[in-house]
C-alpha cells in the first residue's frame, strides 16, 4: 500500500513541475481506492497530521465522509450514478486536498524565496479537488491540465512585477475552473495587468493606499432591497450614474438607480450577493473598485491564482531578478509581493473552504 501511495504522490509532484498530467495515469487512481487510506502512511509527514492551520480539511480526511459528500454533490446535479461516481472519485478528491495542504503548510515555514511555488502548487491541487465536485469525469482531457495562462517574456531592464501581465489561454485549469465553478467564461487572449489584479484582493487595500496614495476600493452599503453608493465612488471612476449602471450591466448586474441626498441608491433586479466577482467581499463588508480597469471578471481565488502563477514562474525562470528583488528593496514590488504572500497563506484555505461548503456557487 505504501509503495502504491508513494508512486501516486510522485506522479502528482511530477505533473505539477511540468504543468501537465496524463489522463491515463490519473485514471489508475480508482484502483488504489479499493483499500482504505491511512493517515499514518509513511507518505505523509508529521506536519500534515497537525491540521492546525487548515481545520476545514479535517472531515475530508475520512473517506466515508468524502464519499457521502461527493454523492450529495452529484445527486444535487441529478446524476443517476451519483454513488458510483462518489466511490470512484473519493480517493482522488482526498489526495488532491492532502497534497494541497502539504504544499501550503510547507509555505508557512519556507523562506520567502520559495513560497510562491509552494503556494501556487497548493492552490492548483485544491482547485482540482473543487472541480471533482462539479465534474465527476475531471480531467476528461489532457487540455484541461495545463495552467491555462501564460506570462510574457521578462524585460531585463526596468522590469516591474506590478506592471506585468498574464494572458488567458483557450484551454487549461484557469479558464476551465472559472467556467465550471463560477460560471464565468474567460476570453481567450485576455490580458490581466497584475497591478489591477492586486487591487481586487481586499487585504491589499491598506498597503496599496499607503504606497500609491490611492484607495483601491470603496465600501458600499447593502440592505435587503437597495445598494447605497457614496458619491466619491463615481467621482473616482469619473462616471455619471447612467454610465455606471451600464458598466454594471456589462458585468451581468442589472440595477435601477437614483440620487438621494449625498448618496446614489441602486435597486438590484436580482440578488446582488450571488454575483461571483462583484462586489468584493471582506469581513462581512462589501466593496467596489475605485478603478475602472479593476472591474475584472476575477473571483478572488482566481486573482490569487494569477499572481501566484506569475510569481512562481519568476522564482523558477527569472532567478537573478527574483533574488535582486528580495535583497535590494528597490521598488514597490517587494512590499506588495511580501504582503500578498502573507495574505495568501491564510486566505487560500478560506477561499477553498467557501467553495466546498458554500451554497452560493452550487450548480
Amino acid at each position: 500500500m505504501d509503495e502504491i501511495l508513494l508512486n501516486f504522490s510522485q506522479n502528482i509532484i511530477s505533473s505539477l513541475t511540468s504543468g501537465h498530467t496524463t489522463v491515463k495515469n490519473y485514471r489508475q487512481v480508482p484502483k488504489v481506492s479499493q483499500t482504505r487510506f491511512s493517515l499514518t502512511s509513511s507518505v505523509l509527514t508529521k506536519e500534515s497530521n497537525t491540521m492546525t492551520s487548515h481545520p476545514f480539511l479535517l472531515p475530508f480526511q475520512s473517506i466515508d465522509y468524502v464519499k457521502q459528500y461527493l454523492a450529495a454533490k452529484y445527486e444535487a446535479q441529478k446524476l443517476s450514478n451519483a454513488r458510483t461516481l462518489a466511490y470512484k472519485n473519493g480517493y482522488p478528491f482526498l489526495y488532491y486536498l492532502e497534497m494541497g495542504k502539504q504544499y501550503v503548510s510547507q509555505s508557512e515555514v519556507a523562506p520567502l524565496s520559495t513560497q510562491p511555488v509552494l503556494l501556487f502548487y497548493g492552490c492548483v491541487q485544491w482547485m482540482k479537488a473543487c472541480l471533482l465536485t462539479v465534474d465527476p469525469e475531471y480531467p476528461g482531457t489532457t487540455q484541461v491540465l495545463a495552467h491555462g495562462v501564460t506570462a510574457r517574456k521578462r524585460k531585463k531592464q526596468d522590469y516591474s512585477f506590478l506592471e506585468d501581465e498574464v494572458k488567458v489561454q483557450k484551454e487549461g485549469l484557469f479558464p476551465y475552473f472559472s467556467e465550471q465553478m463560477f460560471h464565468v467564461k474567460q476570453l481567450t487572449g485576455e490580458k490581466y495587468k497584475l497591478n489591477y489584479v492586486f487591487r481586487r484582493i481586499p487585504e491589499m487595500a491598506s498597503l496599496i493606499e499607503k504606497l500609491y496614495d490611492h484607495k483601491p476600493i470603496t465600501k458600499i452599503s447593502v440592505s435587503d432591497q437597495n445598494v447605497a453608493l457614496p458619491p466619491l465612488l463615481l467621482k473616482n471612476l469619473e462616471m455619471e450614474l447612467p454610465r455606471f449602471l451600464s458598466l454594471l450591466k456589462a458585468e451581468g448586474i442589472h440595477m435601477k438607480g437614483e440620487k438621494q441626498g449625498n448618496s446614489f441608491v441602486l435597486t438590484p433586479a436580482g440578488d446582488f450577493n450571488v454575483h461571483p466577482y462583484l462586489p468584493i467581499r471582506h469581513n462581512e463588508s462589501l466593496y467596489l473598485p475605485n478603478d475602472r480597469a479593476a472591474f475584472l471578471p476575477l473571483p478572488e481565488l482566481l486573482s490569487h491564482y494569477l499572481i501566484l502563477y506569475s510569481l512562481s514562474m519568476i522564482c523558477r525562470y527569472e532567478t537573478e531578478w527574483w533574488c535582486e528583488l528580495l535583497h535590494s528593496f528597490s521598488s514597490n514590488d517587494f512590499p506588495c509581493i511580501e504582503h500578498f504572500l502573507t495574505i495568501s497563506k491564510y486566505k487560500l484555505p478560506q477561499l477553498i473552504e467557501d467553495l466546498l461548503t458554500s451554497q452560493r456557487f452550487t450548480h
